[in-house]
């Protein structure tokens, strides 16, 4: 795998919004199972540090994936800047010349 700088992402190679999706679920779902398995049906601390580390390389992999989803979309909207409607008109020329035309 090799580093690439300054080059177009491409979308079809990296994880899409469906991806991004189901891991958010999947990170806040366990994130609020840490506390109600603590606090009202006593599970064990083994399985509540074995949820919190899951949790965390969710949160790693959430992270990962939001920042791609971002720079391919800030990247295809980089692309359309300019002038997209109206005529291009030409350069106004400012002149300091003394001569008028009346």
């Amino acid at each position: 795998m090799s580093i690439r700088y300054n080059e177009d992402l491409d979308p079809n190679e990296g994880p899409g919004f469906g991806c991004f999706i189901w891991q958010a679920i999947l990170f806040a779902v366990i994130l609020l199972l840490i506390p109600v398995g603590l606090l009202a049906w006593g599970w064990p601390v083994w399985l509540l540090v074995i949820l919190l580390v899951v949790d965390m390389v969710l949160l790693f992999f959430v992270s990962m994936t939001a920042v791609f989803l971002l720079r391919v979309f800030f990247a295809d909207r980089r692309r359309g800047r300019g002038r997209t409607s109206g005529v291009a008109r030409p350069p106004r020329v400012v002149s300091t010349d003394e001569s008028t035309d009346e």
